[in-house]
């Protein structure tokens, strides 16, 4: 499966990219910027709605939430326990969220106000391991 997310909603591909489907129907919002993948399963997916450019870069309501399907995008599930619930404006760009292969998958992100978030427990629970950076571009794993 592949997988993408833009300004328009989330789309999955079975044929390597020849036809693509639309999967945001269950996400709050179709614009947005990151999404991974789970290595080992394709049908496993994470994304980071935002509202769009009218409504402000932000999660919608302005309560943060990684939205994960465990069936390539038929059903959503929000995922936002240690996440900023109440005026939460930040931006995640398209390159800030990453994964770590461990078992179970570790999921990071980065937002535009320099923090970054990680789930050791495959987006079930979160917490914020890093604040006061720069805005944070782009987020990469690296587990030795």
């Amino acid at each position: 499966m592949l997988y993408q997310q833009n300004h328009h909603g989330v789309y999955a591909s079975s044929d390597g990219g020849r036809s693509w489907n639309d999967i945001s129907d269950g996400l709050p919002s179709r614009f947005g910027f990151p999404i991974v993948a789970h290595p080992t399963d394709p049908n496993k997916v994470w994304t980071i709605p935002l509202n769009g450019d009218m409504q402000g870069r932000f999660p919608v309501d302005a309560a943060a939430a990684v939205w994960h399907s465990k069936d390539a995008g038929q059903t959503w599930v929000d995922q936002r326990k240690g996440l900023p619930q109440v005026g939460c404006y930040f931006t995640v760009l398209r390159q800030s969220m990453a994964m770590d292969g461990n078992d179970p998958l570790g999921i990071y992100f980065g937002t535009n106000t320099g923090s970054i978030f990680a789930s050791f427990d495959e987006g079930q629970t979160w917490q914020e391991i890093a604040r006061h950076l720069p805005s944070i571009c782009g987020v990469e794993a690296l587990i030795m």
